[in-house]
């Protein structure tokens, strides 16, 4: 209620909503506040509206544009195509960390992907045995050193990052070299944007996905 009362009392000229998806999806479990923001921009006053995401498939462009009260906006689309990232599904063996160890460089910066917290933690201690600067993050860690990790990343303290899709929402280091599923993803979307983080300075980024037909009856 203080923000839009100072909201009020500036001349607000326009409005941008990043990462918009949130509105949709499993957004409003995660980032409940995205449904709000139509109402307390009713609130504050009328301004033109832009609302900016990397991953809308018709479904959730349809929900941002409904819940954000732009129906009849203008609509801008750019393609998916990503050439600077390689795309690969390798079966997953009982060899899978050593695997995995293997295809790290110990000096480029990437992201390991989990679906459960154990499997992030467990897998950190052994990248970390192999001589690799890894780090767990995941919404069940306290929050000092959830963020901690996630800094020392970004700020180049440490190499790897595993974790589950609780990281990556805002994060854009530029040289994120590969992008590694340890389990396969929940949808192709949330694929889409958890693999979109590698190779943003448009230099190469591998992106490899572990599968196997267990996983997939896990998830179903």
């Amino acid at each position: 209620e203080e923000n839009v009362d100072f909201l009020r009392s500036v001349k607000i000229s326009f409005y941008a909503v990043d990462e918009a998806h949130c509105i949709s999806e499993w957004g409003p479990d995660f980032r409940p506040e995205y449904r709000r923001i139509r109402p307390i921009i009713n609130e504050i006053g009328k301004a033109p509206l832009i609302a900016l995401t990397a991953t809308a498939t018709p479904k959730v462009q349809h929900d941002i544009q409904k819940n954000l009260g732009m129906v009849d906006a203008q609509v801008f689309k750019s393609s998916f195509n990503r050439p600077n990232l390689y795309y690969e599904v390798r079966a997953k063996t009982a060899n899978i960390d050593r695997d995995i160890i293997k295809f790290i460089n110990p000096e480029k910066s990437g992201i390991v992907y989990c679906l459960s917290r154990k499997r992030v933690e467990e897998l950190a201690e052994i990248l970390q045995a192999n001589g690799i600067n890894a780090r767990p993050y995941h919404a069940g860690m306290d929050s000092l050193t959830r963020t901690k990790n996630q800094d020392d990343f970004l700020m180049e303290k440490v190499e790897v990052i595993v974790a589950t899709i609780a990281f990556g929402m805002g994060i854009d280091k530029p040289d994120v070299r590969f992008v590694i599923h340890y389990d396969i993803p929940k949808s192709l979307e949330g694929y889409y944007q958890e693999t979109g983080r590698a190779g943003r300075d448009g230099g190469e980024g591998q992106c490899i996905t572990f599968y196997t037909n267990k996983d997939l009856q896990k998830l179903e």
